[in-house]
């Protein structure tokens, strides 16, 4: 009676699903060596997200799977890896830069040969500025350097801005290696805002902005003119002079302090104006000075009028 209906079952089933059962028990009875379906691949990973390499293996029976990073074993009691799925996904937890290297995950089950796959991990970052520029006061025709160090992986491309405006390079500006910014030969329009610009495929940083201030010697615009005049007269001498910072002008009569005379001074833009208001009683030399903290002592800048006297005779 049993085989009569077992009978009657088969005959309900198709001819091709009674193969496929045949052939699946027959496989699953079958022992195997390990086969990795989904090999390992290069896998990019932020600093501090997480990264997972998967390792799928086909097998009978199940395979042991080990991983190894730089051919050094990965132990599961290490901490600092998590390995799930019997083996085959192992993840490493907020990726630091020691973490970068050639991961591999090995399955063997005693039978045949057993199955290797290896993948590299490449760490990527944003980029970070981490030392950034400075304030700095350059004399003229001196020469800037503007440190900017940064961080970041594919390694960052820096580039430089003067306001908001990007500083092209030429034979004066130049981009270091390292990423500062170099300028030869400071002019007074040199002086400015600026800030490092960081760029990867990731992301772009900027350092905070700093100024460049450009400083001078002082320099005489106007000389002192030299004037013949009648004895007793009343004369006035004008010199201008020009710095950064703003020069201060003295005057002296044959190389000394002047006394009873008067000076006006005024400032227009970074120009000084000094008059010198004296009465003329007798033949002198007339020197204005200039100077301020870059053009002091032997490099004080100076100006000498001659003021010559003539005597009127009068008729008797």
């Amino acid at each position: 009676m049993q085989l009569s209906l077992n009978m009657k079952l088969l005959e309900n089933i198709p001819v091709l699903q009674i193969f496929l059962l045949l052939h699946l028990s027959l496989i699953s009875g079958v022992q195997r060596a390990p086969k990795i379906t989904t090999l390992l691949e290069t896998v990019d990973a932020l600093l501090d997200h997480n990264a997972t390499f998967i390792c799928e293996v086909d097998s009978h029976p199940l395979a042991d799977i080990t991983w190894m990073r730089n051919n050094y074993p990965i132990r599961h009691y290490d901490s600092r890896y998590i390995i799930r799925e019997n083996g085959q996904m192992l993840i490493i937890p907020n990726v630091k830069d020691t973490d970068s290297g050639e991961y591999c995950c090995t399955a063997n089950n005693g039978i045949g040969e057993p199955a290797k796959s290896c993948g590299a991990l490449q760490l990527k970052m944003k980029p970070q500025i981490k030392r950034h520029p400075t304030n700095v006061t350059l004399l003229l025709e001196s020469k800037a350097v503007l440190p900017c160090v940064s961080l970041g992986y594919p390694k960052p491309e820096i580039s430089w801005l003067k306001g908001d405006e990007l500083i092209k390079v030429d034979s004066r500006i130049s981009i270091l290696e390292f990423g500062a910014l170099k300028i030869h030969n400071i002019r007074k329009e040199d002086a400015g805002q600026y800030r490092c610009v960081a760029r990867n495929s990731f992301g772009i940083a900027y350092s905070k902005p700093v100024t460049i201030e450009v400083q001078a010697p002082a320099k005489i615009l106007k000389v002192p003119k030299e004037r013949k005049v009648q004895i007793g007269t009343e004369v006035a001498l004008e010199c201008n002079a020009t710095g950064n910072p703003v020069p201060s002008i003295t005057w002296l009569e044959n190389g000394n302090t002047i006394t009873g005379a008067s000076v006006e001074e005024t400032l227009v833009g970074e120009v000084i104006v000094s008059i010198l208001h004296v009465v003329v009683n007798k033949p002198a030399l007339y020197t204005c000075q200039a100077t301020n903290q870059h053009s002091g002592g032997a490099n004080t800048v100076k100006a000498t009028a001659k003021i010559t006297v003539s005597v009127r005779f009068f008729e008797a």
